[in-house]
């Protein structure tokens, strides 16, 4: 109807024409002022097109606003569903017979005695992330407990002044740079990170228990009795986790924070606040 009006009324093709004219004009000039080159504009869509592709990853579950990256959610779900299966079964009925049947006094020295034993990652990981103080402290408190403790059955250090630290080769990755990779569920061992699987792994040959080797019985049943002490350490978790609406995302959200909240020394920055410490205005609009 407009195009027919203005083809046959000459009084409205004058107005129409200056009308295209000033919007070409002002199109223009948008341009000239704002000098977005090609190679901006490539690197504007290019940016378009990952957030889409965030958007796309969290509505299917591999990663979500949060920064969890569990593309192996699948498979995940499958290994969770068996170890729920087998600590039911097995490992939660053997934890609780041991937390009722153990002396809560014996319970505490048997916890003190395995904590102990960590100490040795806890200061190699206190000195490799510049923690020359809180390392000087954790070798204090590993002595004291290891002698005058009765190796480490008893916290004497603490009566002192010394507290221990939870520090641990995936922290320090996390310290030096490392990402943290995407999230596992292995058999048994329950939630990883990629990160913290690796310092896992490099955590071995710091451990007492990989030099006591008397006979291959005795070494495996301390193994067992850590597992077990520390089962029936979160035994007070169980409810909780079976309350969730989802005991597999409650997991993993927990852990995932747990971890975060050790890397960060108990003081994790805001979400916010963490990624405009990684990202400004000009990552996105300079030339590359």
């Amino acid at each position: 109807m407009a195009a027919t009006l203005e083809a046959t009324d000459p009084a409205l093709q004058r107005p129409i024409e200056a009308l295209r004219d000033t919007r070409l004009r002002y199109r223009n000039e948008v341009f000239k002022e704002t000098n977005v080159s090609a190679r901006q504009l490539a690197n504007i869509v290019l940016v378009s097109l990952f957030l889409g592709s965030c958007i796309g990853c969290a509505a299917t579950g591999e990663r979500t606003e949060t920064g969890v990256n569990d593309r192996f959610e699948r498979a995940n779900r499958a290994i969770f569903k068996f170890n729920q299966a087998a600590d039911r079964h097995v490992l939660r009925p053997v934890a609780s017979t041991y937390h009722t049947v153990t002396p809560d006094r014996l319970e505490r020295a048997i916890g003190n005695f395995f904590e102990n034993l960590s100490s040795p990652v806890v200061i190699v990981s206190d000195m490799l992330q510049g923690k020359f103080k809180q390392a000087g402290g954790d070798t204090g408190r590993f002595l004291l407990n290891s002698t005058v403790g009765i190796f480490g059955f008893i916290d004497i250090a603490k009566h002192v002044g010394l507290e221990g630290h939870n520090e641990d080769l995936g922290q320090t990755l996390g310290r030096w740079g490392f990402g943290q990779g995407p999230y596992f569920m292995l058999p048994f061992f329950g939630p990883y990170t990629l990160r913290d699987g690796i310092g896992r792994v490099l955590e071995l040959p710091l451990e007492p228990l990989a030099y006591y080797d008397p006979d291959n019985a005795t070494r495996n049943a301390v193994r067992l009795l850590y597992y077990l002490d520390r089962r029936a350490g979160v035994l007070g978790a169980d409810q909780e986790l079976t309350a969730a609406f989802d005991p597999y995302i409650f997991l993993r959200n927990a852990y995932l924070q747990r971890r975060r909240y050790l890397l960060y020394d108990g003081e994790p920055p805001s979400l916010d606040a963490e990624f405009e410490s990684e990202y400004s205005e000009e990552d996105f609009l300079s030339d590359p």
